[in-house]
């Protein structure tokens, strides 16, 4: 992208961007999906490849919105005709299936898993608990704790198939 077509578009979103969100928000009347469907049609006329094109940005930029606000409608109306109303608003009650001897049996596998954890290097147990419960991605485990990706994938690797020993029969 060209230094002028990236100034152009700096200078379209600082003199466009409120008016197209509350032109949106006025329509969806949810703030948050507004924000986004204004976003979402900055970034893709900033994807767009051939802007020389286009004579008026403006117009362009209000015409991709009001097709991403068409498409979120349509999702919409898709998401609530697959909607299942309950009667009283509450789902059908399940049955507990489970038994005591199963219950049992599940809390000794997570004992002798949560033990078996514990044999473990404190670095592959942190690594192990970054990844598997806090949901972090191997790289920012790596930037977190300082060390090399490799080493987190190594270590993850070891936890791992220590688990899969642990649970095997």
């Amino acid at each position: 992208m060209s230094s002028q077509v990236n100034e152009t578009l700096h200078a379209l979103y600082a003199s466009c961007h409120g008016e197209l969100e509350a032109v949106l928000f006025s329509r969806v009347r949810c703030r948050e999906t507004a924000a986004d469907i204004c976003q979402e049609a900055f970034v893709r006329l900033c994807r767009s490849d051939d802007l020389g094109n286009v004579g008026n940005l403006k117009a362009y930029l209000f015409r991709t919105a009001q097709n991403l606000l068409f498409d979120h409608y349509r999702s919409q109306t898709v998401r609530n005709a697959a909607m299942v109303q309950w009667p009283e608003d509450a789902p059908p009650e399940i049955e507990d299936t489970r038994c005591a001897e199963t219950v049992a049996l599940g809390e000794q596998e997570l004992d002798s898993l949560i033990d078996s954890l514990a044999t473990l290097s404190p670095l592959c147990q942190r690594i192990f608990y970054l990844n598997r419960f806090e949901g972090l991605k191997q790289r920012e485990i790596a930037e977190t704790l300082n060390i090399s990706v490799r080493t987190v994938e190594e270590n993850i690797k070891r936890a791992l198939l220590h688990c899969a020993k642990t649970l095997q029969p």
